[in-house]
């Protein structure tokens, strides 16, 4: 049950590093501070991390950070991770961050130093999320994909979660102004998302980047009950590589989040919000 209350991080509470979290890839990043959305828009794109407390503002159900590409991370990505079989889904606590190992022995033998660099930059995106949302434990999923999983445009009954596709084509995503949500999921009577009458006049279906991190707020995050993100999985059969993640759980009885990671709907949930795939809109 959410009671409604802000996350912990949504406040005048100094950052509070858990235990096993490297501290500099959270230099800069206050909690405390807030960046305001712009009027009528709900994705709002940012600069750093810190810019990540954006998700807070009542308007955004996006936030993008637009990252530099790391040339070593994306070749390996696209050199060896899309050549391999990968299909890594686990919890991890947040404690044990320092040693997250996504990636088979092949990719490691295949190119350790890619490896190694690639390894890291997991490693900080899930310390960094873990700290804004106050989790103790992540669900992580890097995955390997050549078919669109969701295809539809949807919303997921979870808080908030991570996505960032390190090579091929990005998830793509409506802003707010530009659905009518009454055609969102089974309401469209089964007609594409394109002619059902989702799409308003002049609106424009967005894609998220190769290596931009996306923040995706669902209808589980306080007062945000039949919103959140729309977004889908973008079409064709182009081998891509996509990281997730999701809020496990959080020790500290924070509210807002889905427990499971898994965007189960919620029990009173309407048509507006359908579940996609056999992992319930868990991958993108």
């Amino acid at each position: 049950m959410w009671t409604g209350r802000k996350p912990r991080w949504f406040g005048d509470e100094p950052l509070v590093r858990e235990p096993g979290m490297p501290e500099r890839h959270l230099a800069g990043m206050s909690l405390a501070s807030s960046v305001p959305a712009s009027a009528g828009c709900s994705v709002h794109r940012v600069d750093d991390l810190a810019g990540w407390v954006a998700i807070a503002e009542p308007a955004t159900q996006i936030v993008l950070w637009t990252r530099p590409r790391v040339a070593a991370i994306a070749e390996f990505a696209e050199r060896v991770l899309t050549r391999l079989p990968l299909e890594f889904v686990a919890e991890v606590r947040t404690a044990d961050l320092d040693t997250l190992d996504p990636l088979p022995p092949a990719a490691t033998a295949a190119d350790p130093s890619g490896a190694a660099a690639f390894r890291a930059d997991v490693r900080e995106l899930a310390a960094a999320f873990a700290t804004l949302t106050g989790a103790s434990r992540l669900g992580v999923r890097l995955l390997r994909l050549e078919a669109p999983m969701c295809p539809r445009f949807h919303t997921d009954f979870v808080g908030v979660r991570l996505l960032t596709t390190y090579c091929g084509v990005g998830t793509e995503y409506l802003d707010e102004t530009a659905a009518d949500r009454k055609f969102l999921g089974h309401q469209s009577q089964g007609a594409p998302d394109e002619t059902s009458g989702l799409l308003r006049p002049g609106a424009q279906v967005q894609r998220v980047e190769p290596f931009t991190v996306a923040l995706l707020k669902g209808a589980a995050w306080p007062g945000n009950q039949h919103r959140g993100a729309i977004h889908r999985s973008p079409p064709g059969r182009t081998p891509r590589v996509l990281l997730s993640f999701d809020v496990q759980g959080q020790d500290g009885g924070f509210d807002g989040f889905d427990p499971t990671g898994e965007g189960h709907d919620a029990p009173d949930a309407t048509p507006h919000h359908a579940p996609c795939g056999t992992t319930g809109g868990a991958c993108r």
